[in-house]
C-alpha cells in the first residue's frame, strides 16, 4: 500500500510543480436525476458520470463517488458511496414519510475533487404530502442587488450594470438611475424575470442613485456601487466570429495580462493595454463557462468577470408528440452517428424546474446556482451574458493548489486517522489495522508515522458493515480519530420553497394517491439487487483444521498439542504464547499474525476464548506480508457464524461502523406483451415508465429503447444523457402522451 500511495503522490508533485505545462487533473461529475420535484414515498433516481475536466473522456482517477441530499439545516439526508467502473455508476435514494417538504441540494463529487473545492450541485424539491406544507411568503420587501461588469464602476466610462432582484416579486419593476444631484442619466427597464441591463456614463467623484417603481406604484430607492478612479475592469462584446475584449480603467503605464481560464489552464493569455480592444476568436474556445481575468506586471488581480461561449451545444428537442394508449407498447428509435455512453429516463411531466441535462452541466457547471439558468436562453448571448455577470464562479480562481490534500482513490477505498498514543522514542511507529468482519473478512495495514497519521487502502464492501480498527502489539487502551469521507460543511445553497398555487396543490395531491398505490404493491414490482464480489479470499491457506473433524477439548492450546503440529501454542498464569512453525524461515524471528474472523488478536486473549465457539484454524506457515506490516505466519480463527460469537477485541481495538458501497441494481419494469393475468388485476400508476442508467448507443450499440406505458395518463419526456466517444455531452429530449381513452397512434 505505500508503494502505491508513494507512487501516486510522486505523479502529483510532478504535474503540480512542471510550471507552464497542459494540465490534466481535475475531475467533473454530472448526474442525470429522474426528476428534480418529488414525493415523498418515490424514489431518486441518478446516473453518474466522472469524467476529466479537460478532456470530457472518462476519468480513470476515481473508484468512488460520494453522493449527499442536504437540507436546509445543513445536515444530509442520505449519504451513499458509489462504485464506479471507467468513470460510471449509478444509485438510488428512496425519499420516506419521515423526509419533511424543502428543497434540498445534491451533491456529487470524489475524493480527488475535495482538492479543488468541486462538485456537482442541483437542487431538489421535495413535497411531504403527510405534513402542512410552509407556503412561502408572497409580500416580501424587496431586496436589490447591482451588479457591474468587471467588478467596479470605473470613472470615465460608459459602465455595464445589471440589476438582479433577490427577493420580492420581480415582475415589472423598473426604473432610473439618478446623480446626486437628481439629474436622470438613464432608464432601467422593467423584466418579467428579476434581471435588467443597462449602461451609465461615470464621472470621477460622482455618486449614483436608483429610483424604482413597483407594481404598486411605489417608489423605492438603492444606490449604486461607489465609483473608483484608480481601478479597472473588463468589457466583453459579442463580435460574430469573435469576443471582443477591453480592459478598462485609467491610463497606466505598467504591463498587464489578459488571461481566460477554463478552471486549470489558462487557455488564452495576452498583454493588454488599458482602452486597447482585444479580439479573441471563437475558435479558440470550446462550448462552456470561463474567468476572464486582468494582472497587473506584479501578479496582482485587478478585475475579473465570466465569458459563456456557447459553441454548438444544444439540446435536441423534438417537434412533434406521438400519443399511446394505456398498457401499450412504446418504441423510440436511437439515431446517433457515433457510439455513446447515456442513461435514459422516461417520466411523467412535472412542475417546477427540469433536471440538470449533460448539456446544461457542460455549458454553466462551473458557476454557482447554475441551475437557474436556463438552456433554452442560449441563442441570447446578451441575456446569457446579463445573467453570468450576477453569477458567481465556482472552485479555484486562477491557480491550481501547490499541493493537494486528499490522493484520489485509485485501487480502491482510502481510510484516513490518526492514532492518538504516547510511545517511547526508541519504540518503531506502530502498525494499525482495519478489519472488516464477515466471512469474507478483509485485513488491511499501515504504519503510523511519527504525528500518530495513517493511511489505509481498502478494497470496498457493500453496505454497513461492523469492522474493527486496532494497534498490533499492543494491549494498551487507544483513541483513534477517523477523517470524514463526506464533505464536513457546505457552501451557503438557496434553500427556498417553491409557491405552490391551487391547481399544482391538486396535480400533487392526484400524484400522491397514485403514489402510495403503487406502493401497496411495491413487493409485486420491486427492483433486485444484484450481488458484487469487491475481493477475493484474503488468504489461500496452507492448510486449514475443521474442529468438529477431531476431539474437541476443554482449552484451546490443547487442539495445537493434540492434532495442529504447525503451530506451537503455551497457556500458563503468566504467559501465553502461539508460535508458527514456518517452512522456510527460522523459527523465532517475527511474531505470526493472530486473527478470530479476521480481527486482529493476542495469544493471551485468543487461547482464553472457548474453542467450542471455534469451527476452524486457517494457518499459512511461511513469512507473510500484509501491506507494510510482515508476520512468519498467520493462525486464523473461525467462529461457526462468522460474527465472532462474543468475543470482545481487547482495549487496543475499536469497533466502528463502515458504511460501504451502495449496493448495484437492476432496475425492472412492468411488460404486458404476454398479457399476464397477474398484472392485469395490479395498478399501474407509474410516474416512471422506463430507467437505464448506462446504455451504449450508436454504430454497435442499442438501437432503439422499449417499454410499456402505465395506467397513468398526461404528457411524458424521455431524457437522454451522456456523452459521447469524443467526450461532447449529449441531450435529447422527446416527448408522448398517453391517453386512457383514445387508440394508440403510431409513430
Amino acid at each position: 500500500m505505500i508503494k502505491k500511495i508513494l507512487s501516486i503522490t510522486a505523479i502529483m508533485l510532478i504535474v503540480f510543480t512542471v510550471t507552464g505545462q497542459h494540465l490534466d487533473v481535475r475531475e467533473e461529475v454530472y448526474l442525470q436525476t429522474n426528476s428534480a420535484f418529488m414525493l415523498t414515498g418515490e424514489t431518486l433516481y441518478f446516473s453518474a458520470f466522472v469524467r476529466s475536466a479537460d478532456t470530457g473522456q472518462p476519468s480513470p482517477l476515481s473508484s468512488i463517488l460520494y453522493v449527499e441530499l442536504v437540507g436546509s439545516d445543513g445536515k444530509p439526508v442520505f449519504q451513499k458511496k458509489i462504485h464506479l467502473t471507467k468513470g460510471r455508476g449509478n444509485g438510488t435514494f428512496f425519499l420516506s414519510s419521515l423526509v419533511s417538504s424543502g428543497r434540498y441540494q445534491l451533491l456529487a463529487y470524489t475524493r480527488w475533487m475535495k482538492n479543488f473545492q468541486d462538485y456537482f450541485q442541483t437542487p431538489i424539491t421535495v413535497i411531504n404530502p403527510f405534513e402542512e406544507y410552509p407556503q412561502p411568503a408572497q409580500n416580501e420587501e424587496l431586496s436589490v442587488s447591482f451588479y457591474p461588469e468587471g467588478g467596479v464602476m470605473v470613472a470615465g466610462h460608459e459602465n455595464d450594470l445589471v440589476m438582479k432582484i433577490d427577493q420580492g416579486n420581480p415582475a415589472g419593476i423598473g426604473g432610473r438611475v439618478v446623480s446626486a444631484s437628481g439629474e436622470k442619466i438613464a432608464d432601467i427597464p422593467a423584466s418579467q424575470i428579476g434581471l435588467s441591463h443597462f449602461t451609465i456614463p461615470v464621472k470621477e467623484g460622482e455618486s449614483y442613485q436608483t429610483i424604482l417603481e413597483d407594481q404598486a406604484g411605489n417608489f423605492l430607492f438603492f444606490d449604486l456601487p461607489k465609483v473608483t478612479s484608480d481601478g479597472a475592469t473588463i468589457q466583453i462584446r459579442d463580435a460574430g466570429h469573435s469576443y471582443g475584449i477591453t480592459p478598462i480603467g485609467p491610463s497606466s503605464p505598467g504591463i498587464l495580462t489578459l488571461s481566460i481560464h477554463d478552471g486549470q489552464n489558462a487557455v488564452f493569455q495576452q498583454t493588454a493595454v488599458i482602452n486597447a480592444r482585444i479580439s479573441l476568436p471563437k475558435t479558440k474556445l470550446v462550448a462552456g463557462t470561463y474567468l476572464v481575468t486582468l494582472t497587473s506586471g506584479t501578479g496582482d488581480q485587478l478585475a475579473s468577470r465570466l465569458l459563456w461561449h456557447p459553441g454548438s451545444l444544444r439540446e435536441q428537442r423534438s417537434e412533434g408528440m406521438a400519443a399511446y394508449h394505456t398498457r401499450s407498447p412504446v418504441t423510440i428509435p436511437l439515431e446517433f452517428d457515433d457510439e455513446a455512453d447515456v442513461s435514459v429516463s422516461v417520466r411523467r411531466m412535472e412542475m417546477g424546474h427540469q433536471p440538470t441535462s449533460a448539456i446544461h452541466q457542460a455549458l454553466f457547471g462551473k458557476i454557482n446556482k447554475s441551475w437557474s439558468l436556463s438552456v433554452q436562453e442560449t441563442s441570447d448571448w446578451k441575456t446569457m451574458d446579463n445573467s453570468l455577470m450576477a453569477s458567481e464562479w465556482k472552485g479555484p480562481k486562477t491557480e491550481m493548489p501547490k499541493t493537494v490534500k486528499w490522493l484520489p482513490e485509485l485501487r480502491g477505498e482510502l481510510i484516513v486517522g490518526a492514532l492518538n498514543y504516547e510511545a517511547p522514542s526508541e519504540d518503531k511507529p506502530p502498525f494499525v489495522a482495519l478489519s472488516i468482519s464477515g466471512d469474507d473478512y478483509q485485513l488491511q495495514t499501515a504504519q503510523v508515522d511519527e504525528y500518530g497519521h495513517f493511511q489505509l487502502l481498502i478494497n470496498p464492501a457493500e453496505g454497513p458493515r461492523k469492522a474493527y480498527i486496532s494497534v498490533l502489539g499492543s494491549t494498551n487502551e487507544v483513541s483513534f480519530q477517523l477523517e470524514g469521507q463526506f464533505l464536513q460543511a457546505y457552501p451557503p445553497f438557496d434553500y427556498s420553497l417553491p409557491y405552490l398555487d391551487s391547481a399544482q396543490v391538486s396535480a400533487l395531491v392526484e400524484r400522491s394517491v397514485r403514489n402510495q398505490i403503487e406502493n401497496a404493491y411495491y413487493e409485486l414490482k420491486k427492483d433486485s439487487i444484484v450481488p458484487q464480489t469487491y475481493w477475493n479470499p484474503q488468504f489461500d491457506y496452507d492448510i486449514s483444521y475443521v474442529l468438529d473433524d477431531y476431539n474437541r477439548f476443554p482449552e484451546l492450546y490443547e487442539h495445537f498439542i493434540e492434532f495442529i503440529p504447525e503451530v506451537m501454542a503455551r497457556k500458563n498464569k503468566t504467559r501465553s504464547k502461539i508460535k508458527v512453525l514456518t517452512k522456510y524461515v527460522t523459527p523465532g524471528s517475527l511474531d505470526p499474525l493472530l486473527l478470530i474472523d479476521g480481527v486482529p488478536t493476542t495469544a493471551e486473549e485468543i487461547l482464553d476464548f472457548s474453542p467450542y465457539k471455534i469451527e476452524s484454524i486457517g494457518i499459512i506457515n511461511n513469512r507473510v506480508f500484509v501491506g507494510p506490516l510482515v508476520a512468519d505466519g498467520i493462525v486464523s480463527f473461525h467462529t461457526f457464524e462468522r460474527n465472532l460469537h462474543g468475543y470482545k477485541p481487547g482495549p487496543n481495538s475499536l469497533n466502528i461502523q463502515y458504511n460501504g458501497l451502495d449496493p448495484v441494481q437492476q432496475f425492472s419494469f412492468p411488460s404486458y406483451e404476454d398479457a399476464d393475468q397477474r398484472l392485469a388485476r395490479i395498478p399501474d400508476y407509474r410516474q416512471q415508465l422506463f430507467w437505464n442508467p448506462s446504455l451504449t448507443v450508436g454504430e454497435n450499440g442499442t438501437k432503439e429503447l422499449e417499454f410499456y406505458t402505465g395506467d397513468t395518463a398526461g404528457t411524458f419526456e424521455v431524457s437522454i444523457d451522456g456523452y459521447d466517444k469524443n467526450g461532447s455531452p449529449i441531450s435529447i429530449r422527446r416527448y408522448f402522451k398517453v391517453q386512457s381513452t383514445n387508440p394508440p397512434a403510431s409513430n
